[in-house]
This record gives structure tokens, sequence and C-alpha cells, in this order.
């Protein structure tokens, strides 16, 4: 079963409802940090001598090793508490400098940004 246009927006109005746009930017900002680290991690430059694999090396220690997947999932989850903090003080300067309302007017008044942002959601939407 796939999400219909208007169960995103049901679901978007109610998350707004609870957390405001404080939380959504929150939660955005912390699941983008996130995946930065990730992708970082998974995709760090190896040097000339090193012919492993970088996303490989993510998964196991220094001795070839397979790290359990407990241990994994915990270091996922205190990534992703440290992002959610990162992304709180970057929300808290932002309402303190009053740029929250300014960010959602100026994205709303320019087309091209509200045709990207209408792309993005009919990605999330289709699944693609």
């Amino acid at each position: 079963m796939s999400a219909t246009k208007e169960d995103a927006e049901k679901n978007l109005k109610a998350f707004l409802k609870e957390h405001g746009r404080e939380g959504l930017l929150e939660l955005f900002l912390t699941n983008y940090l996130f995946e930065l680290v990730m992708y970082y991690l998974h995709s760090e430059k190896n040097k000339p001598a090193v012919n492993d694999d970088t996303a490989y090396r993510f998964y196991v220690d220094g001795r070839d090793r397979v790290y359990p997947a407990e241990k994994i999932e915990a270091f996922k989850r205190e990534l992703r508490t440290e992002c959610r903090k990162k992304a709180v003080a970057i929300v808290t300067i932002i309402k303190e400098k009053e740029l929250l309302d300014k960010l959602e007017r100026e994205i709303l008044e320019d087309p091209q940004i509200a045709q990207l942002a209408s792309a993005a959601f009919q990605s999330m939407v289709s699944g693609s």
C-alpha cells in the first residue's frame, strides 16, 4: 500500500499541529545531518595504497571482524541523538535571529523554490 498525497497532507498537518514548524525543521535537520554523516562514513576516500571498500570498513573492526548488529545500531542511535542536538541548536539560532518567518515567506514567494519543493514532495509520495 502506497501513501497518497492526501495521506501525506493529513500526516504533515497532524505533525505540524503537534510539533510546529520548529519541530518539522528540527526533524528535517536531524535526518539531513544523520544521512550526511553516514554518507561520509560510507564514502571516505581511500588512500592510494588501500584497496578496501570504505563502506565495508564501516562494518568491520581493525581485525576484519564484523561488528555485531547491536553495536552498529547503537552507534546509529547515538549518532542520531547527536544530530538532533545539533539540529535543535541550529533551529534555536534561527528562531533567535527571527529567520524562521523570513525563510518561510521567501520559500513561498520564490516560484523556483516552490517548484523544487513540490517536485521533492511528489518524489516522496510516488516512492521514486
